[in-house]
């Protein structure tokens, strides 16, 4: 076993409708597969690839790869890939925008990787039942390698170790995919709003004792 290879686990969220479109008929395994593929291509550090004499650069949780290349990898003719990859964005598993060099895919159904046990989070990801930013009707939109990133650069460096965070509550209908681990994702906004609703409980509660004082 060589030394420098490293144990990754993958940490996945997919909805009840996401898991049915990728078990559903025949090409349910080729659809896995191309899943998997982009899965396993996502940079885990901000990274910078030239491709045919330009630089793309790429975030955490972002992959790179041609509908040329995932045709040949799959075994089947461009048309079919490109149906395939505008499904995962209407589905909101992905985000794709292209250009004539290449295809840049936004991850949002993973929500990290353990790498020799040590936690790294994807900036990307996206609860199911939310759409995702930067998409115009959840299909693929052109790419530019002079456009501003949507997204707020990455702030996870290779090998650092992430606090450990409280796992979302999913929306009913909602499964969850983790190959030996759980995805930790929080959302401060929904503490925020438990908070104010226990505060406003709190004052009215006071103010119930406030008028059963004056009455007696």
């Amino acid at each position: 076993m060589c030394k420098n290879e490293q144990t990754i686990h993958y940490c996945t969220i997919l909805s009840a409708g996401q898991w049915d479109f990728l078990l559903d008929g025949k090409a349910a395994i080729d659809r896995q597969k191309c899943l998997h593929r982009l899965m396993t291509a996502a940079v885990r550090t901000k990274t910078v690839l030239r491709i045919k004499g330009v630089e793309i650069e790429l975030e955490v949780g972002q992959a790179a790869a041609s509908d040329v290349e995932l045709a040949e990898y799959m075994g089947c003719n461009r048309k079919t890939i490109r149906k395939l990859i505008d499904s995962f964005n209407r589905l909101g598993m992905l985000t794709t925008r292209t250009n004539n060099r290449t295809s840049v895919h936004t991850l949002h159904f993973l929500t990290g990787w353990y790498v020799d046990g040590v936690l790294l989070t994807n900036p990307h990801y996206v609860k199911p039942a939310a759409v995702s930013t930067g998409q115009a009707d959840r299909v693929r939109t052109p790419y530019s390698n002079d456009m501003p990133s949507e997204n707020k650069p990455c702030s996870v460096p290779d090998g650092c170790q992430c606090p450990a965070q409280d796992t979302d509550s999913m929306a009913g209908g909602a499964a969850a995919l983790s190959s030996l681990c759980s995805p930790v994702v929080s959302d401060r906004s929904d503490n925020r709003v438990d908070a104010e609703d226990e505060t406003d409980n709190t004052h009215a509660g006071d103010n119930g004792n406030d008028s059963m004082a004056i009455s007696l």
